[in-house]
């Protein structure tokens, strides 16, 4: 495959996610999960996770991922909304932070050996069920 030249014009990439309560995720974000938000709803933390939050019109419209045929974690089928890579070492310290402030755990943390490296995940919801994944190898 041939390797795609990178774009200059793109700067960085933001998901939006359509919540039903816009303060309420707001707080869960800010107080739980660490991330500035701005009354926008832009929210981040440090440089590479990124959000926008906007106000759902209808209840309906908040519609995290669908579950997967083929992804399984602690014997569930899982649907992922975003995926964050870090290294092994942050992912548990990311983890430890999100127990002590009462996150939402979808499941995890998992330790698994892949090749000669240690893999370790875990994944957490916010107050709409969208779900969030930190991994990380070794």
């Amino acid at each position: 495959m041939e390797k795609v030249k990178q774009d200059i014009y793109i700067k960085n990439f933001l998901q939006v996610r359509l919540v039903s309560d816009f303060n309420k995720s707001k707080m869960y974000y800010q107080n739980t999960l660490g991330f500035n938000v701005d009354d926008w709803g832009h929210e981040e933390r440090g440089n590479n996770l990124s959000f926008i939050l906007q106000q759902a019109k209808n209840p309906v419209d908040v519609r995290p991922n669908a579950k997967p045929d083929n992804v399984q974690r602690d014997g569930k089928n899982i649907g992922w909304d975003s995926y964050f890579y870090s290294n092994f070492k942050g992912v548990g310290k990311l983890y430890e932070e999100y127990k002590s402030k009462g996150a939402i755990f979808a499941y995890g943390p998992i330790i698994e050996t892949i090749g000669n490296k240690q893999w370790k995940e875990f994944a957490v919801k916010d107050v709409d069920g969208y779900v969030t994944v930190f991994a990380g190898s070794d």
